[in-house]
């Protein structure tokens, strides 16, 4: 396992059967070679799909003694299988709000992949249809992102903007309102106006969003705390709360 220093590098390794098939199922990238560890067992359901996946798609299937796991794995929760893979697919910002049914969303200002994948499970668990990244985001950090997002960041429709002001654009030009979370003139989260569709923008505890961005909103919304509470909750958690929100205001 690498050093955390170097955890948020790069890296063309997905890592875990749970991983490697939702890259495979969701074709979100090319997938080069899959390898086991020496030794590995293959007789769970997850490891036999996988293994039918790959001879599908001819891709091919070998072994690496657990020295090469250590040099390009980032955690122990490989379970013996790790794939080379590709970048990420990208499709435009518009055609993501079109495939979006109605919830679409970016995370900004993350500077911690791990954080990211975990909001982008909870942001497709409440039933989020596409999100956004700026041009700087951690999709190529494969190893970390598709396995703390548990697959969700392959399997969601995903683009990438350059210019916000075209961004917000196109997101009015699709019926979407653009809600941001925001501590300043922001509406309570649960007495906000949530019916879809939605843009959902949240930021990152330090940077947060950009002033561009911000000034697009239609609306505003903060997370109210159950006491006093100076900080801030992390994007992960904030992203959970406000996701599943939705889903119940459009329930």
């Amino acid at each position: 396992m690498r050093k955390d220093a170097e955890k948020r590098v790069d890296s063309s390794w997905a890592e875990g059967a749970i991983s490697i098939l939702s890259v495979l199922e969701n074709r979100s990238r090319t997938v080069e070679q899959i390898l086991f560890l020496e030794d590995a067992k293959k007789d769970e359901a997850n490891i036999f799909r996988l293994l039918k996946l790959a001879k599908k798609n001819a891709v091919p299937v070998s072994t690496a003694d657990p020295a090469f796991f250590e040099s390009v794995t980032t955690g122990h929760t490989h379970g013996g299988v790790i794939a080379r893979v590709g970048e990420r697919q990208m499709l435009s910002p518009a055609e993501v709000f079109q495939k979006g049914e109605g919830f679409v969303f970016l995370l900004c200002g993350i500077e911690d992949p791990f954080n990211f994948g975990s909001a982008v499970r909870s942001l497709y668990a409440a039933g989020a249809g596409g999100m956004i990244l700026s041009t700087r985001n951690w999709m190529s950090a494969a190893g970390v992102v598709i396995r703390s997002s548990a697959g969700t960041s392959e399997a969601l429709p995903c683009g990438v903007y350059e210019d916000p002001n075209d961004l917000a654009r196109l997101a009015h030009e699709a019926g979407y309102r653009i809600v941001c979370a925001s501590e300043s003139g922001a509406t309570d989260l649960f007495t906000a106006d949530l019916k879809k569709p939605l843009f959902l923008i949240i930021g990152g505890e330090k940077r947060g969003i950009s002033k561009d961005l911000l000034t697009q909103a239609d609306l505003k919304i903060r997370i109210p705390y159950g006491r006093r509470f100076p900080g801030s909750l992390t994007t992960s958690s904030a992203a959970a709360v406000a996701a599943f929100e939705v889903l119940r205001f459009n329930r």
